[in-house]
């Protein structure tokens, strides 16, 4: 890209970023890398929007299932170190699951290893401290499991058993292993593990949420027609305004699934060292990003089609691109790798809603579409 292309790119990104901004959300941090020789790394809005505080791009956002593609490098580091075949049962480690002799390793993080879901029947309890082990007993409460590898069901419990298995064979905790093998390898220093370690509080980012009342007579509907993803009515009131959600969920309440905080600068960094190669062996990238299988998505308004082990295939700008996206209470995140062009794009926002057909959750997405078209236009 040249110089005057990139100012140009530039300007349009920018110019998209505070016309989302100007519909509603709060603030939202850009950062692509792979376009030019330094990252672009773009923000609008606010930190803080009771006291006024511009985004500035070293603050830090709850990046939510996107914590899943660094626990999945840490699982795959640690069983090759510890000589675990990622076909091996679970059950020398978790005896008490059931099916638990005909559960695979990597099955935790492919989301295939039939396991009930935690995550909608979860109280938010602000000032809870969550076990794993809590998480997982509360999974079962609500429903049976499946048969595991009989579906690719998009799930968060593996991840909790997944960060479970990885402080077992390594006597370290999860937070310490995804920082030697994940974070510290790459330099990257904006990312922490909320759960799990010490982190900078000061420079999280206020997360805000949409919980608008449901039309009379549709209430208690289920996630994929329109009815919330979070049980969030203890702590915040229907409202057609945004709330400040930034400590509705606490953070050992997600764990392996969701916990990690970082800057969308570290995202790209990260997502784009992981996919092409350059974090873990070519046989362990290899397996996490091309052996995939179709999920079968019980949530809408996400882009995740094909499930590799925390990585997943998805679609942007007319593009097959990989990568994650998350969401918590106040705070949603894309992060996407282009193979063809070496381009990865980490979109954070601190704005969000457990209806997950609201633009305040889902309207990410389609800035994606157009910030990527647009980079990939500029590069030819």
């Amino acid at each position: 890209m040249s110089k005057t292309g990139e100012a140009a790119v530039r300007e349009d990104v920018q110019a998209l970023l505070d016309g989302f901004i100007a519909r509603g959300i709060v603030g939202a941090s850009l950062a692509v890398t792979g376009a030019s020789e330094a990252p672009m790394l773009l923000v609008a809005g606010l930190a803080d929007r009771a006291a006024r505080v511009p985004l500035t791009p070293d603050r830090l956002f709850k990046i939510g299932s996107c914590t899943k593609t660094f626990v999945a490098a840490a699982l795959m580091s640690v069983v090759r170190e510890y000589g675990v075949a990622l076909t091996a049962p679970v059950v020398p480690w978790f005896p008490e699951l059931p099916f638990a002799e005909r559960m695979r390793v990597r099955q935790l993080v492919a989301h295939s290893a039939g396991l009930p879901e935690f995550e909608f029947v979860m109280p938010m309890e602000p000032g809870r401290i969550w076990t794993p082990k809590e998480i997982v007993a509360l999974a079962y409460t609500a429903g049976p499991p499946g048969e595991p590898d009989a579906a690719c069901a998009y799930n968060n419990t593996g991840y909790v058993l997944a960060g479970l298995l990885i402080e077992r064979l390594t006597g370290s905790s999860l937070a310490a292993e995804i920082r030697r093998r994940v974070l510290a390898p790459l330099g990257l220093g904006d990312s922490f593990s909320a759960a799990g370690e010490v982190f900078p509080a000061e420079r999280l980012v206020r997360g805000y949420y949409h919980r608008p009342a449901p039309p009379p007579g549709l209430e208690g509907r289920p996630v994929a027609e329109g009815g919330e993803m979070w049980r969030t009515g203890g702590t915040l009131t229907y409202s057609d305004d945004l709330q400040d959600a930034s400590s509705v969920f606490p953070m050992t309440g997600a764990y392996a699934a969701g916990d990690m905080i970082g800057t969308s600068a570290d995202l790209a960094r990260f997502l784009g060292a992981l996919v092409t190669g350059k974090l873990l062996p070519p046989d362990i990238t290899a397996d996490m990003v091309e052996n995939r299988r179709p999920g079968t998505m019980a949530t809408p308004g996400t882009r995740l089609r094909e499930s590799g082990a925390g990585i997943w295939l998805m679609r942007y700008a007319g593009h097959d691109v990989f990568g994650h996206q998350g969401s918590m209470p106040g705070y949603v995140t894309v992060m996407v790798h282009h193979r063809p062009s070496a381009i990865t794009l980490a979109l954070t926002t601190n704005t969000g809603s457990g209806n997950r057909l609201s633009f305040y959750a889902s309207g990410l997405h389609g800035l994606v579409d157009t910030i990527l078209g647009r980079v990939l236009g500029w590069m030819g």
